[in-house]
């Protein structure tokens, strides 16, 4: 007698079954990834405030303050502490080293030295534009 290898009825409506079972499923799927990386992705209003609460605890009691058009540079525990523009985003600095992304990617950024503090404003994507005023001792 010979081998009859193949598959039967069964197992053909069985592997058809199944085959739709997960076609159905893909797209909720899809769609339960994207909703998780969107929130997952803090908003820029979010990041500005961070950046905002961490600038203004390191910015309190700074000394020699020097803003020009790209950088806000100042000493603080005789460390010389900077942040510039870089690219599109805004860097932080310690003695001339290191290269730690505080903000971004920014659309501009304008830095203003007014008395006793400065004036940060910044404009993301979508037309987004948000300023504060942060001061010194």
């Amino acid at each position: 007698m010979k081998n009859q290898g193949g598959f039967t009825l069964l197992q053909s409506i069985f592997s058809l079954c199944a085959f739709l079972v997960i076609a159905t499923c893909l797209p909720v799927i899809i769609t339960g990834i994207t909703l998780v990386e969107t929130k997952l992705d803090p908003s820029k209003e979010y990041e500005w405030n961070l950046f905002s609460h961490q600038f203004r605890q390191e910015f309190r009691g700074a000394k020699a303050v020097n803003v020009t058009e790209f950088s806000i540079i100042f000493m603080k525990d005789d460390q010389e502490i900077t942040y510039e523009k870089y690219g599109e985003y805004i860097r932080r600095r310690v003695d001339k080293r290191g290269h730690e992304i505080v903000l971004g990617p920014l659309d501009a950024l304008e830095l203003n030295n007014i008395q006793n503090g400065i004036e940060i404003h910044a404009s993301f994507e979508g037309n987004l534009q948000i300023g504060r005023f942060f001061t010194y001792d």
